[in-house]
């Protein structure tokens, strides 16, 4: 809601960045040619791991990049998220990128030290709480080894563990 309010391109970077549980450096280095616009999807370049993977965006997520993309300056860049200083040529640093999302953190009102990388978690636990499974969450993710994705699974398991455990010690003082 902060990054709606505060511009166009933290908005769109916000969203595309929770949606697809992108790592700091996928989110700086995309280029508009990774945009297919007539199928509607998005094709990252994973570099720790070394593939591509496409995705189909939602309809809310092209209307966030295409109000970015009229927006943007210089236009003819052929980075989303060119560098402040240096434009076409650089695309934004992942420590701006970081700088970024640390004061839109601020500006929703949620304290201490967090990162975009917290994004990419909360989107993994929400998939594990709506019940994917670890190699979704591991391909979505584009981890090359699905073993990364497991504590998103051992979390979800060890929440609802949790959530059974208080219920069952509750429910016993009202007997």
């Amino acid at each position: 809601a902060a990054a709606a309010k505060y511009s166009p391109k933290y908005d769109f970077m916000t969203h595309l960045t929770y949606y697809l549980a992108l790592r700091v450096s996928e989110l700086v280095s995309l280029r508009v040619e990774d945009f297919n616009v007539s199928a509607r999807q998005v094709t990252i370049r994973a570099k720790k791991q070394g593939f591509t993977k496409t995705y189909d965006l939602p309809d809310r997520i092209w209307r966030k990049y295409k109000n970015w993309l009229k927006r943007r300056n210089p236009g003819n860049s052929p980075w989303v998220f060119p560098h402040r200083l240096y434009g076409r040529d650089e695309h934004m640093t992942d420590d701006a990128a970081q700088g970024t999302f640390r004061h839109l953190f601020k500006l929703a009102g949620i304290e201490g030290r967090h990162s975009i990388h917290d994004l990419r978690h909360t989107t993994a636990t929400e998939m594990a709480a709506a019940g994917d499974g670890i190699a979704q969450i591991a391909g979505w993710l584009r981890h090359r080894a699905i073993i990364s994705s497991s504590r998103y699974i051992e979390y979800q398991h060890n929440r609802e563990h949790e959530t059974k455990m208080k219920a069952r010690f509750s429910s016993r003082g009202q007997r």
